[in-house]
């Protein structure tokens, strides 16, 4: 019981950590209504430039800030679009034009799909984990992967009628 316990617990801390560093990065896309609706401080440029050390290859701090500046400014002439989280803002990007704002919008995409792909591995590697410890004693690599494959894909795997298809092996 305690290893389960101590186990809850690391994978908590695992991902309030995570959680955290993906906010000290992000947070300040992700309260539009303080991005797009009051005037801009210097935190914000100062969030622009650090998030661009870290992803320097993909957008640059500078800039991302002025593509903010000018996406504010377009917000406010128009009164029909009020985005209220940062989805809508890509939204509007898109829809605006792909081309207008590439900073902003990479930054957007990259903040909207690191927690699926990171929820998406977890549930992967979870599944593996629990086929493991089940099928520790008496399995071989090739099985373990077989099972781990048939997990995952389990709403697929679901809607196989075995029976159709041991008639197809037959002779």
């Amino acid at each position: 019981m305690k290893s389960v316990l101590d186990a809850i617990q690391q994978e908590i801390k695992s991902r309030f950590t995570r959680q955290n560093d993906l906010n000290s990065k992000f947070g300040f896309l992700l309260d539009t209504e303080k991005l797009f609706n009051k005037p801009l401080d210097n935190d914000v440029q100062i969030s622009c430039k650090n998030l661009s050390r870290f992803y320097n290859t993909d957008f640059d701090g500078p800039e991302l800030y002025a593509e903010i500046c000018d996406c504010k400014m377009l917000l406010r002439e128009r009164e029909d679009v009020r985005p209220k989280i940062a989805i809508e803002v890509l939204t509007f990007i898109i829809l605006y034009g792909e081309h207008v704002f590439p900073s902003l919008k990479t930054a957007l995409q990259i903040l909207l799909t690191i927690s699926v792909s990171i929820a998406s591995c977890k549930r992967s590697f979870s599944k593996l984990k629990l086929i493991l410890s089940f099928f520790r004693a008496n399995m071989g690599q090739d099985r373990l992967s077989d099972l781990a494959f048939l997990s995952m894909e389990r709403d697929i795997f679901e809607k196989i009628h075995f029976d159709e298809v041991m008639m197809n092996f037959r002779p």
